[in-house]
C-alpha cells in the first residue's frame, strides 16, 4: 500500500468507475492523491526493489531447495507470493550472460597482453637492452648481447615479410613462423643445391596452407578474388563448373582470406565470439521444444497443458543459470585464492554442484508430475537424449550461421 494521501472523490482516475473502497475494482489503481513528491519517489523505489528482492530470494530458495514445487504452484493458481516465471527467466538468464561474457572477456584480455609482440614493442625491447648493454658487466654482456640478437632478427624478420610500416602483432607461434619465413627466403637467394630449394619451398608451401582459411575442408588454392574465380569457372564447359554450393562456398572461402590475409588464429577468434553470443539464442529456441518434448511424454495426464510444461520448463532453465552461475563463481573465487585446501573444497563444491545440475531435472520431474522413480527416470532419459540431439543439431546450425555472418 502507498503511503500517499487517498481522493475524497470516489471516482476511479483511470476508468471512471465508481469506487467503494481505497481500490478500484475495475481496472485495480489505487484511489491515491495524483501528485507526488520527491520522496514519495524515493519511497517508492526502495519499496519496489524490496519488494521484487523478497520475491526473489523466497522464489530461488524453492527453485533449488524443491524441483518442482513452484511449477506445481503456478499450476494450481498460488501465484502472488514468487516471482513470476518469465520476469524470472529473462532476469536470470540475463545476469547469467553478462557474468559469463564478462568473465571471459577479463580474461581474454588478461591472457593475450603479455603474447603479443610487433615492431613497436620490439623496438622499445631493443631501447632498453642496449641502455643495459652500455652498463653490463661482463658477466651480464654475454646474456644482453644475445637477447639483443634475438630481438634483431625479430625485426629484421618482420619488415622482410610485412614491411617496415607494419603495425601488426605476433604471439610465439607466429612469430616462428616469420622468422622461419624470413630465414627460408634468405636461404633461396643463395645457390643451394636443387634438392635443397625444392625441400625449403616445400616446407613453406605447406605452413602457408596450414595458415589458409579452410570451410568444409575447402580453401581459395590459386584464387585471389571472387572475381578470378568467377572468371576460371566461366571459362569451363557447363558439365565441369562447381556446383551452386560449392561455388558458394568457394565464394566465401575467398572472401575470409581476403578480409583475415590469411591470419587464421584471428578467424577462429571471431568464430569462437560468435558461436559463445548465439548460446542465449539456442536456449530460448529449445525452450518451446524441451516443453513440447514433454507433452508428448505426460500426453496421457490431461490435467497438465503444454503451457503447464513450459512454466515447468522455465523455471528448470532458470535453476540451471542460477546453478552454472554458482559453479562460475566458485571456480573463478578458487582460481583468485589459489591455496590448496581452500582449492580443494572448491573443487568439491564444484563437483556436487555439477551433479546436482545433472539430477536436477529428475527431482523436478519427480515433484511437479508426481510419478514413480522408474517411470520418471525413463522419461528423464528420453528427455535427455532428445534434447541432447536437438541441440547438437542446433549448435551445428548456428555454427554455419556465424561463419556465413563473419
Amino acid at each position: 500500500m502507498s503511503h500517499l494521501k487517498e481522493r475524497k472523490e470516489k471516482i476511479c482516475l483511470n476508468c471512471n468507475a465508481d469506487l467503494y473502497g481505497r481500490y478500484c475494482h475495475v481496472c485495480g489503481q489505487e484511489n491515491l492523491e495524483p501528485k507526488e513528491t520527491v520522496w514519495h519517489l524515493i519511497q517508492h523505489f526502495f519499496n519496489d526493489i524490496t519488494h521484487f528482492d523478497g520475491k526473489f530470494f523466497a522464489t530461488v530458495k524453492y527453485l533449488l531447495r524443491k524441483p518442482g514445487f513452484l511449477s506445481a504452484e503456478y499450476a494450481a493458481g498460488r501465484r502472488a507470493a514468487y516471482l513470476n516465471p518469465i520476469r524470472m527467466y529473462v532476469f536470470t538468464s540475463a545476469i547469467f550472460f553478462i557474468v559469463l561474457f564478462s568473465l571471459r572477456g577479463t580474461k581474454d584480455i588478461l591472457d593475450d597482453r603479455p603474447d603479443k609482440e610487433g615492431l613497436t614493442k620490439l623496438a622499445h625491447r631493443k631501447a632498453q637492452l642496449e641502455g643495459r648493454l652500455a652498463k653490463a658487466d661482463a658477466d651480464d654482456k654475454e646474456d644482453t648481447e644475445r637477447s639483443l640478437s634475438k630481438v634483431n632478427m625479430k625485426m629484421a624478420a618482420i619488415r622482410h615479410v610485412y614491411g617496415d610500416s607494419t603495425d601488426r602483432t605476433f604471439d610465439d607461434e607466429e612469430m616462428q613462423n616469420v622468422v622461419l619465413q624470413d630465414i627460408s627466403d634468405s636461404l633461396l637467394r643463395y645457390d643451394l643445391p636443387k634438392a635443397v630449394r625444392e625441400r625449403l619451398n616445400k616446407r613453406m608451401q605447406n605452413e602457408k596452407e596450414d595458415r589458409r582459411i579452410s570451410f568444409f575442408g575447402l580453401n581459395q588454392g590459386q584464387y585471389k578474388t571472387v572475381e578470378e574465380y568467377d572468371t576460371a569457372e566461366a571459362k569451363l564447359p557447363a558439365e565441369i563448373r562447381d556446383g551452386w554450393l560449392k561455388r558458394w562456398t568457394m565464394r566465401k572461402v575467398i572472401h575470409l582470406e581476403m578480409e583475415y590475409r590469411a591470419d587464421k588464429r584471428a578467424f577462429k577468434e571471431h568464430l569462437k565470439e560468435n558461436i559463445m553470443h548465439s548460446f542465449p539464442k539456442i536456449l530460448f529456441v529449445t525452450l518451446p521444444i524441451f516443453a513440447m518434448i514433454l507433452n508428448i511424454l505426460y500426453f496421457r495426464h490431461k490435467k497438465y497443458y503444454y503451457v503447464d510444461h513450459g512454466i515447468f520448463t522455465i523455471h528448470v532453465y532458470c535453476a540451471t543459470f542460477i546453478l552454472m552461475l554458482l559453479y562460475i563463481l566458485v571456480q573463478r573465487i578458487s582460481d583468485a585464492v589459489g591455496v590448496g585446501w581452500f582449492s580443494i573444497v572448491c573443487s568439491i563444491l564444484m563437483i556436487g554442484i555439477w551433479l546436482y545440475i545433472m539430477i536436477y531435472l529428475y527431482k523436478a520431474m519427480r515433484g511437479f508430475y508426481r510419478q514413480g522413480r522408474f517411470k520418471t527416470f525413463l522419461k528423464y532419459f528420453i528427455t535427455c537424449l532428445i534434447s541432447f540431439i536437438v541441440n547438437t543439431f542446433l549448435l551445428v546450425l548456428f555454427i554455419l550461421i556465424s561463419v556465413v555472418t563473419l
